[in-house]
């Protein structure tokens, strides 16, 4: 599942593109799908100039996993990037309330079904709440396997 978030042209924020005529300002966007997703906060450092380098906070919504791991491996590579924190954003069907959740993330396993159909996400929140990223609802106790993928670091 690519296309996580929706823009319609009428939501176009009128800003001027400060920062390079290939960014977007959106006021609004929709969820396609009522699937979880991550708000990543990161620091991104830039080279050194004369001695001097600074920092730019970020925000961003990602829709895929892989794509904060990305981040993660991006940040143990090189002293570019600093992860601040992962949160995790559930909808109710997968946090068992009647609405929308957002959590810090601590961790992500990759476990298999007991089926043998596949292999599943498993995401530990600061508190250790789990989510099973699968379409057959399988509890995590009901997992085999279970490796550790990722760890995140926590806000304090």
């Amino acid at each position: 599942m690519t296309n996580m978030f929706v823009t319609y042209e009428e939501h176009r924020a009128p800003f001027l593109n400060l920062f390079g005529d290939d960014l977007t300002h959106w006021r609004t966007a929709e969820l396609a799908f009522h699937r979880l997703w991550f708000l990543v906060s990161l620091s991104q450092f830039e080279p050194p100039i004369d001695g001097d380098s600074f920092g730019l906070n970020r925000t961003m919504l990602i829709s895929k996993i892989a794509d904060v791991e990305e981040l993660a491996q991006m940040e143990a590579t090189t002293n570019q990037l600093q992860l601040d924190s992962v949160m995790i954003v559930t909808p109710g069907h997968v946090n068992g309330t009647n609405r929308w959740k957002m959590e810090p993330l601590r961790a992500v396993w990759r476990a298999e079904e007991p089926s043998a159909l596949g292999q599943v996400d498993i995401y530990e929140t600061a508190e250790g709440v789990m989510y099973v990223d699968s379409v057959l609802d399988i509890p995590p106790k009901r997992l085999r396997k279970k490796i550790l993928r990722c760890t995140f670091p926590l806000q304090q």
